[in-house]
């Protein structure tokens, strides 16, 4: 872990969290000051509700989904900065609630941000873990006025604060989101959430955003995708140009229990959103479910289910209503941290499988 130098503070700077750079070196732009927002413009994007904060369902969501839904719905998964600046160097400071690692998910994952620029290239910078946290990138080539950069948030841990930081005298704007184009809407489970990626732009939502160009929300809750109509009401409130749900790897009910759930989830979105594709997704298979009856058997038993349900719906004739398989993710056999969550190499073979599918339902080039 590097370890940061600050000289003497005064004690209100030190409570804060953040330590000021020199004077005439850096000037720090908060994306929720009303001045960088301007005239009530949301810079905070990739989440289907406006609000003034770093977390993903709205503050009336708290009295009516479970307290597990609503304490991860707080984390900034899928969340993103855009902004342009010509400065060649930018800094940024945060602070979270949490704990900053997991045993099988690593602090740049859990809590780490990620930059890049608008050719989508990664840019690489020195990082330290403390409070705050600070991620530092030098020495960028693109100085010109218009250039665009992404800046993803942690997956896995809540912002409290969050500014960047760039040289003075350099040109800086906060990019709006675009409520004008439809988003991807992911509504899942830890692996949607982004479990267990090496860092934020290696969730497959994310590399979904970059490979598509498309707004993608990700209403992804660990161990919480249960298709619960409380949560279905919220993630079917937001116009959508594509609803994924990727629940299955949640579904430790009975088999008649899951095919209920799905037959009801998709009725429900129809009921709020006649129109918008829904895509299903089976579950990505258990790592170890060759070598463990019981793990094999379970996520065959949910697939059976939500196949059986789909095939149902379509008897119904509910239209634009779509499939993805196991077979079609293809999950490598090396391609997960432990029995269910995707290292990077896993998650790129989801976003794959996606990006195809996704590419086919809306018509993209």
């Amino acid at each position: 872990m590097k370890h940061l130098l600050f000289p003497i503070l005064p004690a209100f700077m030190l409570m804060t969290g953040y330590a000021p750079a020199a004077a005439g070196q850096t000037v720090w732009h908060d994306p929720l000051d009303s001045a960088a927002t301007g005239a009530g413009a949301n810079c905070i994007q990739g989440r289907g509700f406006a609000q003034r904060d770093y977390a993903r369902l709205p503050e009336p969501a708290r009295e009516i989904v479970r307290d597990a839904v609503w304490g991860l719905s707080r984390n900034s998964a899928g969340l993103y900065l855009q902004f342009t600046t010509d400065s060649p160097d930018i800094t940024v400071q945060y602070e979270v609630t949490g704990g900053h690692t997991m045993p099988h998910m690593p602090a740049t994952g859990v809590s780490g941000v990620d930059l890049y620029n608008g050719r989508g290239e990664r840019c690489w910078g020195d990082y330290s873990f403390g409070s705050p946290i600070t991620y530092s990138y030098k020495g960028l080539p693109d100085t010109s006025s218009a250039a665009t950069y992404t800046l993803y948030l942690p997956l896995y841990n809540t912002v409290k604060r969050l500014r960047v930081g760039t040289r003075e005298g350099a040109s800086f704007a906060f990019v709006p989101a675009d409520t004008t184009r439809r988003p991807i809407v992911v509504y899942g489970t830890s692996i949607a959430q982004g479990a267990c990626a090496s860092r934020p732009g290696m969730a497959w939502t994310n590399l979904l955003h970059r490979a598509t160009g498309l707004p993608t929300v990700n209403l992804g809750f660990s161990g919480n995708g249960r298709l619960e109509p409380e949560v279905i009401a919220y993630v079917a409130s937001i116009p959508a140009a594509l609803y994924i749900v990727d629940c299955m790897p949640n579904m430790y009910v009975p088999q008649d229990s899951v095919y209920t759930l799905v037959l009801n989830a998709v009725r429900q979105f129809r009921q709020l959103r006649p129109d918008t594709p829904i895509l299903l997704a089976e579950h990505p298979g258990y790592a170890n479910r060759r070598t463990n009856a019981a793990r094999h058997a379970e996520d065959e038993r949910a697939d059976r289910a939500q196949r059986q349900a789909y095939v149902q719906l379509k008897k119904e004739g509910v239209k634009n209503l779509y499939y993805l398989s196991r077979e079609e993710i293809g999950m490598p056999a090396d391609g997960m941290v432990d029995h269910i969550h995707p290292s990077d190499y896993g998650m790129e073979a989801y976003a794959d499988a996606y990006h195809k599918a996704v590419r086919k339902i809306l018509k993209l080039k």
